[in-house]
């Protein structure tokens, strides 16, 4: 495994990023993700955010499509919401599918994706200009640097009695945005701060980066995390496709 452990911090860390895949809506951009303020309620956070500005990154096409796709996929043992109804009018959920879609236009619901999704946004590759660390969360020893770090936190807050990945890959914001919380504040044993985050999908795959974008935080210009000009998500787009299947989801 790439990386060492720092002497300071206990945490996995390791600097192996480079360049990394997103999907964004063209009208904010690769590089203007939503800033979340101290205080508010982190239920609908994004897994590693933290006061301020978190980029998410991936290290291919499949998995930033899984990442985002992911609300839009059927639950376990479900069928498509509209399958009675292609049922009753006699059509094969394929045709009545593209009746629905043709009517209701810009709707989108679990079980498919209508064409204004592929419209309003953008594949893009991100480059980081330097080079830094990156704490690897579900590393071993980063898992026992937070747990001697905020433990006692962890357990008299949110009632946790160990800290695993089934906690760091879950739902529970609240205890994975305060995970990345102590981790965005560490000093690492060669002074410098982490970069992010760099966890595995949930959904399988590979890697990928929460990116702190320290100097918007501040006020400042001169981010070292830039991007491409974006290209436009075909329904040819053959990760698209694959993440699709997996997921149930019908493309329009």
């Amino acid at each position: 495994m790439s990386g060492r452990k720092c002497t300071k911090t206990g945490l996995w860390i390791t600097d192996d990023f480079r360049t990394g895949c997103r999907i964004a809506t063209t009208n904010r951009g690769p590089l203007d993700p939503p800033e979340r303020l101290a205080g508010d309620d982190p239920a609908d956070w994004n897994r590693y955010d933290t006061p301020g500005s978190t980029l998410y990154i991936s290290a291919d096409e499949e998995i930033a499509f899984a990442e985002v796709l992911s609300g839009y996929a059927l639950t376990l043992g479900a069928k498509h919401p509209l399958q009675k109804d292609a049922d009753f009018m006699g059509m094969s959920l394929d045709v009545y599918l593209r009746s629905v879609i043709a009517e209701w236009g810009n709707h989108v619901g679990p079980g498919f994706l209508a064409k204004h999704w592929r419209d309003r946004r953008s594949i893009y590759e991100l480059t980081l200009g330097s080079t830094g660390w990156w704490v690897d969360v579900g590393h071993p020893d980063s898992i026992a640097a937070v747990s001697a770090g905020i433990g006692t936190q962890l357990h008299g807050e949110l009632g946790l009695t160990q800290l695993s990945l089934g906690v760091l890959h879950g739902e529970d914001r609240a205890a994975t945005t305060m995970v990345a919380a102590w981790i965005r504040k560490q000093i690492l044993d060669d002074g410098s701060l982490p970069l992010g985050i760099r966890f595995k999908s949930k959904h399988g795959g590979g890697d990928c980066w929460a990116y702190w974008l320290r100097r918007r935080d501040d006020g400042l210009d001169g981010d070292e995390m830039t991007s491409d000009d974006g290209a436009p998500i075909s329904t040819r787009n053959t990760a698209l496709q694959t993440v699709a299947g997996r997921f149930g989801i019908k493309i329009w």
